[in-house]
């Protein structure tokens, strides 16, 4: 299975025990130095809801709370990316809103912590592409950066501008970071340096998780899931970029009618330019005559 599809992911995480969220979360944590260690957590939301499965805008997303409280909420993307950025403030902040205990302070509100794995960069308010593979969000003082809070944290983890990389990790001769092997094995389908791939995959946590997703993918009732979810997710995307296409189209065809318009409009002066020449040209006329 395709680990970017986001059915095979949450049931690649949520299979078994949480060795494997707990690992990647610390990955990811390590990555941007955040002295925040998981040694254990609940996953929230383990159940893969048919009617989420079958919904084609749905996103399958895996839910969790750490033993001190904070709430994760991890997520694959590899379509509609413009609203991507828009949709998360809206999940976190839903998540954040929620997680208030009746009585508690807002100074007590519990960290919460949004990840998503994206094909493709999140852009700033210019609509500039962020070509970071790791970004990390959070409130900050603009000019001096300080940091105004500590418990919002929005992760986008651009997983195509990491296999635009990936060929220069091993070129160095390097170990990879954790982060690093993760990535990869999530990529695994287009990694093309196999002997790579099968070295990380050797031992070690790498192998388990290699080990479960072969076991998953041979499983027939979830693989029979997993293609009906990519199937519909690739019609979703196909339908997604037909409108684009035509929506570029429309807009094409208007900006040539403006441009016909504004020819005719110079064309119709021109034509108003040249009468009055003429009556002028008249009126001198008669008036040697």
């Amino acid at each position: 299975m395709d680990l970017r599809v986001d059915f095979a992911f949450k049931l690649f995480l949520v299979t078994g025990d949480v060795r494997r969220l707990v690992a990647i979360l610390n990955a990811i944590f390590e990555n941007k130095q955040i002295p925040r260690v998981v040694t254990g957590l609940t996953i929230v939301n383990p159940a893969l809801e048919k009617s989420d499965m079958d919904d084609k805008l749905s996103v399958l997303d895996v839910r969790a709370t750490l033993a001190d409280g904070t709430y994760i909420c991890i997520e694959i993307h590899l379509y509609d990316l413009e609203n991507l950025k828009h949709k998360m403030l809206r999940s976190w902040s839903k998540i954040y809103s929620e997680e208030l205990a009746a009585g508690k302070k807002y100074i007590e509100q519990n960290t919460t912590i949004c990840i998503a794995f994206i094909n493709g960069p999140v852009t700033d308010v210019n609509n500039k592409p962020i070509k970071k593979v790791h970004t990390l969000i959070f409130p900050m003082e603009r000019d001096s950066h300080e940091v105004l809070l500590d418990n919002q944290e929005m992760h986008f983890i651009n997983m195509k501008a990491f296999m635009e990389q990936c060929e220069n990790l091993t070129a160095t001769g390097k170990e990879l970071d954790n982060f690093s092997k993760w990535m990869v094995l999530i990529n695994h389908k287009d990694v093309k340096d196999k002997e790579m791939l099968a070295r990380i995959c050797a031992d070690g946590e790498m192998k388990d998780a290699m080990e479960t997703l072969t076991v998953l993918s041979a499983d027939k009732e979830a693989r029979r899931a997993y293609q009906r979810r990519k199937d519909n997710l690739f019609i979703w995307n196909e339908k997604e970029e037909q409108l684009k296409e035509y929506i570029a189209i429309i807009a094409d065809t208007k900006a040539q009618l403006s441009d016909k318009d504004a020819i005719i409009a110079d064309k119709d002066a021109i034509i108003a330019e040249l009468r009055a020449q003429i009556a002028q040209a008249d009126k001198l006329k008669q008036q040697i005559s």
